[in-house]
């Protein structure tokens, strides 16, 4: 005779294989399924989603569709998915900033970042260089940037505010001396145009974009945004390294799903994303889109969420940071 718990363990594991068993069709409505991206079109993430989507789709067997909804630093394509029906069908590809800094800038950001998407997967992460004019400033590391900042102007340009660069460059300023104004573009890149050409002095730049200038003697990196090495510039030092410490301002993209999708099928696509971050290939091309292939499951997820959301809740405050 079977005991009762060995026969409900029993039927939890039959219903577990029956699940798993499921295809996508099964699990999620005709149709195509449409990746979200809130950001520009040609971006570090919008490739990224890029990618990933056209090799999940392979997968999976079915065709996945992105579509770019930018405006309000993400806030708008993320609403739109928070709002969706949840069926499986619309998804929600970002950077985490959406997530984690937006909601200590906006005084609304149209939809509850904690309650109404559910983040399915990790896909990548992407740490910024600290870089600067070779030819205008003469410093070679940081602390001697710091000292070149007490008697010269230091003018830091960001993609604009509330961008990974700015909140990196103010978190830097308040675990460090450096003195710098914050100087805001509408897009990063107009903000690197402006500092190869020495109209500002420094700025975060993502690896990927930044390594040509530095080949070419028009930049200078000083410093990894995290205690990392970066594998484009392996020379670069890592924060503390450079002298900066109990900083890592290092940012990641997830794939979310609106809250009411059911577990079944938010675990389908996260186990799909992780097996194909595995991918000799896949993990290639991100790396050559300066973004890092490290995956996470949707409960480590939602906790780096949580712990970067405290974090740039502190750094916002102490700047002041905010917008309408």
């Amino acid at each position: 005779m079977i005991k009762p718990k060995i026969a409900a363990a029993i039927i939890w594991l039959a219903g577990s294989l029956a699940v798993a068993a499921q295809t996508p069709s099964e699990l999620i409505p005709a149709g195509p399924i449409t990746f979200v991206v809130p950001l520009a079109a040609g971006g570090p993430a919008d490739s990224v989603a890029r990618i990933i989507g056209e090799r999940l789709g392979q997968r999976i067997g079915r065709m996945i569709v992105i579509e770019n909804r930018t405006g309000a630093a993400g806030n708008i394509g993320a609403a739109y998915v928070a709002k969706s029906k949840p069926d499986g069908l619309t998804w929600l590809y970002t950077v985490d900033s959406v997530l984690t800094v937006n909601p200590s800038i906006y005084k609304s950001q149209g939809f509850d970042a904690r309650k109404d998407l559910v983040p399915v997967a990790k896909v990548g992460q992407t740490l910024l260089l600290l870089a600067i004019n070779a030819k205008t400033v003469p410093a070679k590391t940081f602390m001697e940037l710091v000292a070149y900042s007490k008697t010269h102007d230091i003018n830091f340009g960001s993609a604009g505010i509330g961008s990974p660069g700015h909140l990196a460059l103010e978190y830097l300023k308040m675990v460090s001396e450096l003195r710098a104004v914050h100087v805001p573009y509408r897009g990063a890149a107009p903000a690197l145009q402006d500092l190869i050409a020495g109209n500002t002095q420094a700025s975060f730049i993502t690896s990927g974009v930044l390594i040509p200038y530095v080949n070419s003697g028009a930049l200078r990196a000083l410093a990894v945004s995290a205690n990392e090495r970066v594998r484009f510039a392996p020379d670069v030092p890592t924060a503390e390294e450079a002298g900066i410490h109990g900083f890592d301002a290092k940012f990641s993209n997830f794939l979310l799903a609106p809250a009411g999708v059911k577990p079944e099928i938010r675990a389908m696509i996260g186990a799909e994303v992780a097996a194909l971050l595995k991918d000799k290939d896949v993990r290639e091309r991100l790396e050559a889109q300066a973004t890092d292939p490290i995956t996470g499951d949707e409960a480590s997820s939602i906790a780096e969420i949580e712990r970067d959301r405290e974090k740039w809740a502190k750094v916002i405050a102490a700047a002041g940071i905010k917008m309408e």
